[in-house]
């Protein structure tokens, strides 16, 4: 998992002015955000976390090992928790099979491993959108979405492998795309809603 200065850089990353403000004047909100983070490791036995943040706040946690998510305070209705909770076990499982894929293309068959993914969206005031999604192999960069191409762009030689694996299906890279740029955008004005109004 990434650590809070990790954290940090990465809101301020992806928030721009948000997190900034500018000069002495009260920072402006002039972008709402929407991160998920995935963590999977591999040992002792495999475990998949979730977690979104609406505008670097948490909404809920889950973990493959309560197999529920969990809101946060003040997001209890916000969602269907029991259906978030299933769709939650399926992505781990998957992340599951991601991550021991990649073990077995980099021939990593001992140790821990970790498998980290972050990927969401921001809607700023202009209605301008921007959609990120990338993954990260025991902390160092592995492959990231460009959603303009549309492609995963492989961030390590062994990331093509893994790269060719998920492009197969010649839909995939555009229902990413698709999610980034619409479903991702519907969930956070949701949220931004359900925040106004509770």
């Amino acid at each position: 998992m990434m650590g809070p200065l990790a954290t940090l850089f990465f809101l301020l990353l992806f928030s721009g002015t948000t997190v900034l403000g500018h000069g002495h004047h009260k920072p402006r909100k002039q972008c709402d955000s929407l991160v998920y983070q995935d963590v999977v490791r591999s040992e002792p036995t495999p475990l998949f976390t979730n977690t979104a943040s609406f505008n670097g706040k948490l909404i809920y946690q889950y973990d493959s090992d309560s197999e529920r998510a969990v809101p946060e305070p003040g997001w209890d209705n916000v969602e269907n928790w029991t259906q978030t909770s299933q769709i939650q076990k399926q992505r781990g499982d998957f992340a599951v099979e991601n991550l021991q894929e990649i073990m077995n293309v980099k021939q990593d068959t001992s140790g821990s491993h970790v498998l980290s993914g972050s990927y969401g969206c921001r809607l700023c005031q202009n209605d301008d959108t921007e959609g990120f999604w990338s993954y990260d192999y025991d902390g160092k960069p592995f492959i990231e979405f460009d959603k303009e191409k549309p492609a995963w762009i492989p961030k390590d030689p062994e990331a093509v492998i893994i790269k060719q694996k998920w492009e197969e299906d010649p839909g995939a890279v555009y229902r990413a795309k698709s999610y980034l740029e619409e479903t991702c955008i519907e969930e956070l004005k949701k949220y931004r809603d359900y925040k106004k109004a509770n």
